[in-house]
């Protein structure tokens, strides 16, 4: 008579040793648990769409096109909603509590739902991070800089397809992710996996988030300047944080009581990514701070058309403000200064012709973002919104050519 190994039976007796080894809930622990699940999450992935929004809206209020790193960074945070929406539902079905008080029922939802919050992780931040580098790339345009974000780039593709792969397939069969029930089925130590992929994302954004560094710290500017824009390019620090702490709780997660040791794990999973969304799209929300930026002695030139021109006769991007000394711009605001920007090695100079139209003030800039602030020697020119600290020299010249030109303004009756 043969004898055919029955695994059924187990179930119960592991059902019954877990009940055995089983803690009572505490309410207030498990009330304190599902806060921190939900309240962080619903803030953050609400501020991630929001500053988002925000940057569409700079955009089409500087007149400027959408570009890659702005489609790269749309699909990034439309993703990060995924795993928010699942968080919310983890909490509904168990997270929280131990899992020998969770419903059999609910405790298979859970496992299923665990298994679709890990797959936004890696797509959701490898567009993130190759959104921000790809605006690094339109800002910095040397050789040396291009092939070192390219190198970031390749590394950021090469770690989403590995360890979403080997996360994918964490458990052979896959289904035995959530369905212990499989024969045969195995799976490997998923805090071991999640804590290598969380360590190699986390170099990922140390590379994105030091790539700028250099080129920045060599700008001919004051220290105070230098370091404060090294700042905004560090926003992405937070990123790294989040990165950290996430690793710390995968530690923490314990197989056998996944609903209870989840908790931790699963929110800075959620987190990281909306703080990765929020980190990227900061920087490009300057025009929304741009009255509050603006100083009393200065004149703001707001109007229509205009080129500025750059180092090796390419153009310059700007947003269609631009910002003269009053000393200066109002000597020739009421001929229609047009700027041009004449760059030489580490200066910037800028001349005023006034525009023969006597119907605006100003002429506004291209509709790519450059603005330029004088104060003392160091000025603030801006390109495609893209705030960059440099040493410019400004003069302001109006040719008697230019002044017969330009018709005079009609006195309002």
């Amino acid at each position: 008579m043969t004898c055919r190994p029955n695994p059924v039976p187990m179930i119960p007796m592991v059902n019954h040793l877990a009940t055995r080894a089983c803690q009572p809930d505490d309410p207030d622990d498990v009330y304190r648990r599902q806060v921190f699940a939900m309240v962080p999450t619903i803030v953050i992935t609400v501020l991630s769409i929001t500053t988002y929004c925000l940057r569409l809206y700079c955009r089409r209020k500087t007149g400027q096109k959408l570009w890659w790193d702005d489609l790269l960074m749309g699909i990034g945070a439309l993703i990060s909603i995924e795993p928010a929406i699942c968080e919310l539902m983890l909490v509904a079905n168990g997270l929280g509590h131990h899992v020998c008080n969770v419903a059999p029922d609910q405790a298979l939802r859970f496992a299923k739902i665990s298994f679709a919050l890990q797959r936004a992780n890696q797509p959701t931040l490898a567009c993130i991070k190759i959104s921000i580098v790809i605006f690094y790339m339109r800002i910095f345009t040397t050789r040396k800089f291009r092939i070192a974000a390219h190198c970031v780039n390749a590394y950021t593709v090469c770690w989403a397809i590995s360890t979403w792969i080997v996360n994918l397939t964490v458990c052979n069969p896959v289904p035995f992710f959530w369905d212990k029930t499989i024969v045969g089925g195995t799976c490997r130590n998923q805090a071991i996996s999640g804590t290598i992929s969380g360590s190699l994302s986390l170099l990922g954004d140390i590379m994105v988030l030091y790539l700028p560094v250099p080129v920045i710290w060599g700008l001919k500017v004051n220290l105070r300047k230098r370091v404060a824009i090294i700042c905004i390019f560090l926003l992405g620090a937070f990123v790294c944080v989040a990165s950290t702490i996430r690793i710390v709780e995968l530690t923490k997660f314990v197989t056998t009581d996944p609903t209870y040791t989840q908790v931790h794990a699963s929110t800075w999973t959620t987190l990281e990514q909306g703080v990765a969304a929020i980190s990227g799209n900061l920087p490009l929300l300057t025009p929304l701070f741009e009255r509050w930026f603006r100083s009393k002695g200065t004149t703001y030139a707001n109007g229509s058309g205009g080129y500025a021109h750059g180092s090796k006769g390419r153009k310059i991007a700007g947003d269609g403000s631009s910002h003269l000394d009053s000393r200066a711009g109002s000597k020739f605001s009421s001929r229609n200064p047009k700027l041009n920007f004449h760059d030489q090695p580490g200066i910037t100079t800028v001349s005023a012709h006034p525009h023969p139209d006597g119907d605006h003030d100003f002429y506004r800039l291209s509709d790519e973002e450059a603005q330029t602030q004088t104060d003392g020697s160091a000025h603030e020119i801006e390109l495609d919104d893209r705030a960059i600290l440099v040493q410019t020299q400004v003069s302001v010249t109006q040719t008697n050519k230019d002044i017969q030109q330009a018709p005079p303004r009609s006195k309002p009756q």
